[in-house]
């Protein structure tokens, strides 16, 4: 049964090597037409199968198949990187079992038409391993750097399509919490404009980033939903604040002072947002980067169309409003219609019963947020909160898999487990390139090399001198047989060498350059070189970045050589060394804006050490929930952090904002307009983000999943600071504005539709002394005048 096994193995070699072919153009490619000097990399697999089953046909060996390396005929051949799950007889050092074979195909391409060749053949690798998915004996498992990048890519644009079922879910709902009963003073057309923007941010942005050569990365497609869900939140502000103005005004009017509202709370997350994701444009990484520079382009797109196109859209709704044209259909002209008065009564008395009912509600809040039992509770909440959320920061994870970037479903993803939980463990090759080996026949050269070369072969992992590829070692006999003995390092037998069959693996080992200069013996005849040797038991990506970095520092040590180490996985190794720095630098970064954005919009310590503390405590349970939530830090969680510090900015700028705007002497007063003025638009503008994003639930990928658990989280927590938190800590804290307070009468606030709004005709109870104290002008025009300050 054995035999059947290593025949299998052995034809499917042979089929990948000589007969599997690509068609580009009208000719037909195996892989013995393009690898070149490569051909030979998969030799080892071959000549083990072949002596393996010689052994167990006839019982007999005339090889010894020792283990992880074995000697055929002078020349030894190591095989711990091609097969794997060994069992070793424990006296002979024998193999007698292999579970798996890996057989590498390497290949190198000098221009685009090669480059073509090569992917046609690995797209028809990659079908024939689908197809031995029901071999009884033996399944074929593919990966290569492009088949991962198309199922990087699948991801993708499998979450493409979503963004227009999000679109219709955003538009459905913005359109039906901006309705009002009233057919003129709707806003259904408005709102479905306002949707409209980020759409056409979208477009302005990526167009202006293709039209500068970016290319489209697979995490570049969250970057729709984000700006979907950002613009939409200036929708509902920009509406909500045109509500809340007097309707018998001007339009002109009416839109300087929605400007006015709105205009600083748009700009202040806008600017946070962009500077948050722009600080990600000086990381290393370069998904981390391109993301950073498309969502910070969207953002200064999307802020451009808020502020000039939709501020239009508002002033053309105003003058249909104004002209009492019907909000659904334009043309349609509505008069003021006397209702009968028991009808009104009827209508009046159940709107005045809402108004009473929301407004009941929100004293309760504010009641709530101004009692002293509420700041002890929420006191204790949120010392439990941060016990537990840098509970989690500490024991949070550096880590990286590829199998992470695919579907769920993907092919490649048995082979990825298989690299993680096998090959990884019992073997690698890490690759020590000599650029400037210098003059190879002074008498200390060749000795560094070898000391070199031996201080990898004993290094933490290091499998030993067994493993090594080094083209010096048949080389120096090679030049001894020359030269009667003398073995000193000759550069003049370099190119008949390499044109031996018996040698000329080693070819690619070696950058050599003008075959006169060899001749000559002139140093310029061996420009580079590489050596590799084996390394083993390093699964973990912090493992391989350890030894990743133990190399680097012995290679340090050789300035004059120039040596550069490579292993096939080091540039994944190589992001965990910039997660961390990155990561504290843009909490620090985004801290720092947010803090001289606060000072320019609020000048006030109360507002500015409160906000940034919200917002480094939003930060702290974003990160703290990762432990909790199974998600390490990596790049692609990092880049979700990115946006979630943005996020995090925008709720607790809102209050902020409207907290420090009131004209209002009373704690209490002031707070409840600040929640009456932005607590309704922060719950629309919280929820249709969750509803965009709950789409993309539907996408089994680890790198989507991450993403919608931290929008979710982010929102959660970012509403809970802004409407609860923020509002107990100020009602706790003395304020005083730079400019001082301007005594005003304010009007109490009635609920309706959109949120709540001044009423006129009777004054807030906390007000009454203030209004015995002061006469001023008529309420309207002193509170309009106020704001336009």
């Amino acid at each position: 049964m054995l035999i059947e096994y290593i025949d299998k193995a052995l034809e499917i070699e042979d089929f990948l090597q000589y007969k599997l072919k690509g068609t580009y153009g009208n000719q037909s490619y195996a892989y013995s037409d393009f690898c070149g000097t490569q051909c030979e990399t998969s030799d080892a697999v071959n000549i083990f199968l072949t002596m393996f089953r010689d052994q167990q046909k006839k019982k007999t060996a005339h090889v010894k198949l020792t283990y992880p390396s074995m000697d055929v005929f002078g020349h030894r051949i190591y095989l711990a990187n091609n097969i794997f799950q060994v069992q070793i007889n424990n006296r002979s050092s024998i193999i007698e079992e292999s579970k798996l074979v890996a057989i590498n195909f390497h290949a190198i391409y000098n221009n685009e038409t090669m480059y073509e060749i090569m992917k046609q053949w690995e797209k028809k690798l990659f079908d024939y391993s689908l197809s031995t998915e029901n071999d009884p004996l033996i399944r074929v498992y593919v990966t290569s750097e492009g088949l991962v990048s198309e199922e990087v890519r699948r991801t993708g644009i499998l979450a493409m399509p979503l963004m227009g079922i999000t679109f219709f879910i955003i538009l459905a709902f913005t359109m039906i919490t901006t309705l009002k009963k009233d057919p003129v003073r709707s806003k259904p057309f408005e709102s479905f404009l306002g949707v409209i923007c980020p759409l056409l941010s979208l477009c302005a942005s990526f167009g202006h980033l293709f039209w500068m050569g970016f290319e489209y990365l697979p995490i570049v497609t969250v970057v729709p939903f984000l700006i979907l869900s950002i613009g939409v939140d200036d929708v509902f502000i920009f509406i909500h604040a045109w509500h809340r103005t007097p309707h018998k005004h001007s339009v002109r009017d009416r839109m300087a002072e929605t400007l006015a509202d709105a205009g600083p709370s748009i700009s202040i997350t806008s600017l946070t947002n962009l500077l948050s994701f722009g600080i990600g444009i000086f990381t290393p990484t370069p998904a981390i980067y391109t993301f950073c520079v498309f969502i910070s382009t969207a953002v200064i797109y999307d802020y451009i169309y808020q502020i000039f196109f939709f501020s239009a859209v508002l002033v053309l709704g105003g003058d249909r409003e104004e002209r009492r044209m019907n909000a659904y259909f334009w043309w349609k002209y509505e008069p003021l219609k006397e209702e009968p008065k028991n009808k009104k009564k009827k209508e009046g008395a159940i709107g005045e019963a809402i108004n009473k009912l929301l407004a009941k509600i929100l004293d309760v809040w504010v009641d709530f947020i101004m009692a002293t039992w509420s700041k002890f509770l929420i006191g204790a909440l949120m010392l439990t909160y941060w016990f537990f959320m840098a509970r989690g920061v500490m024991q949070i994870a550096v880590g990286l898999s590829s199998e992470k970037l695919f579907l769920d479903d993907s092919p490649l993803l048995p082979l990825v487990r298989l690299q993680t939980n096998v090959i990884f463990k019992e073997g690698g090759q890490v690759a020590v390139f000599v650029n400037n080996p210098g003059n190879m026949s002074e008498p200390d050269a060749v000795p560094e090399i070898m000391r070199i070369l031996r201080r990898f072969e004993t290094a933490n992992n290091s499998v030993g001198a067994a493993s090594t590829h080094m083209w010096l070692l048949p080389y120096l006999p090679y030049v001894g047989e020359q030269e009667h003995g003398s073995i000193e390092f000759k550069y003049r037998y370099l190119p008949e060498f390499f044109k031996l069959m018996e040698y000329r693996r080693w070819s690619h080992f070696v950058n050599l350059g003008n075959h006169q200069d060899c001749l000559s013996e002139k140093p310029s005849c061996l420009q580079k070189f590489v050596f590799s040797t084996g390394f083993h038991d390093a699964v973990s990506w912090s493992d391989r970045l350890a030894l990743l970095e133990n190399w680097r520092q012995m290679a340090s040590e050789y300035q004059h050589l120039n040596l550069t180490i490579y292993e096939d996985f080091s540039m994944y190794s190589d992001q965990l060394l910039t997660i961390v720095p990155v990561t504290e630098s843009t909490v620090i970064c985004a801290l720092v804006c947010m803090i001289m954005i606060l000072t320019l919009f609020t000048p006030s310590p109360v507002t500015i050490v409160t906000s940034s503390a919200a917002v480094l405590s939003i930060n702290l349970g974003v990160f703290g929930c990762l432990v909790y939530m199974n998600i390490d830090l990596d790049p692609i969680s990092m880049t979700t952090l990115l946006m979630a510090i943005g996020f995090s900015v925008d709720f607790v700028a809102h209050i902020t904002w409207h907290y420090y705007k009131g004209e209002f002497q009373s704690k209490r007063a002031r707070i409840r307009h600040a929640l009456a003025g932005i607590a309704w638009p922060m719950f629309q503008a919280g929820t249709s983000t969750m509803l965009a994003i709950s789409v993309l639930a539907l996408v089994h990928a680890y790198m989507v999943q991450v993403f919608v658990k931290v929008v979710v989280l982010v929102i959660f927590l970012g509403m809970f600071h802004g409407l609860v938190v923020l509002p107990v800590v100020f009602a706790a804290l003395p304020f005083t504005k730079t400019s001082g307070p301007q005594k005003k009468k304010v009007a109490p606030l009635q609920m309706h539709e959109a949120g709540p709004i001044p009423k006129k005709d009777e004054p807030p109870k906390e007000l009454e002394d203030v209004e015995k104290k002061t006469k001023e002008e008529p309420v309207e025009k002193t509170a309009r005048n106020a704001e336009r300050a």
